[in-house]
């Protein structure tokens, strides 16, 4: 997608992108960090909500793998999202995107408990494969549903316990 093509649907003037933005990569960069504080805040909020650490990590697991999640095109996790795509992109899109899985990854190990390095790790496996799953339930839905409802069910009752 051009800059005037951005420009065209958001009703602003070509001219106008450039008093805001350097280039495509920054506008694509503020949307994806944009994108990850939406979800970490979500996140973070229902974690507070819940009783206890435990309660609230497999709340989070079983609303990560549902089929709504994956049959959304809005609001769901970045990182499965745009896992993909910030693969392909240049350094300061990257950026954004590894800066948004930290924050993810401080906050779901700060719900893990126990050492801080642990909790860390712990963390880093939970998110790889929920973020995995979701990327394999969706790449399969449209061929295989049931290949694709079956990736997510394993995931949830394998992925954290």
């Amino acid at each position: 997608m051009s800059v005037a093509d951005i420009m065209k649907e958001s009703g602003f003037t070509h001219g106008g992108f450039y008093n805001h933005f350097k280039s495509k990569d920054e506008l694509a960069a503020e949307a994806v960090a944009s994108a990850f504080d939406v979800s970490v805040s979500s996140l973070s909020e229902k974690f507070a909500s819940e009783k206890s650490s435990k309660e609230s990590l497999s709340s989070f697991v079983a609303r990560y793998l549902s089929p709504q999640h994956r049959d959304t095109n809005a609001g769901g996790c970045p990182a499965s999202a745009l896992c993909a795509d910030a693969a392909r992109d240049g350094k300061i899109v990257q950026t954004a995107f590894v800066e948004g899985v930290e924050r993810y990854l401080d906050t779901i190990a700060a719900q893990m408990g126990g050492d801080e390095q642990e909790a860390r790790q712990e963390a880093m496996a939970l998110f790889s494969g929920l973020v995995g799953a979701m990327m394999l339930s969706r790449a399969v839905k449209k061929s295989d549903p049931k290949l694709s409802d079956e990736l997510l069910s394993s995931a949830r009752k394998h992925v954290y316990k």
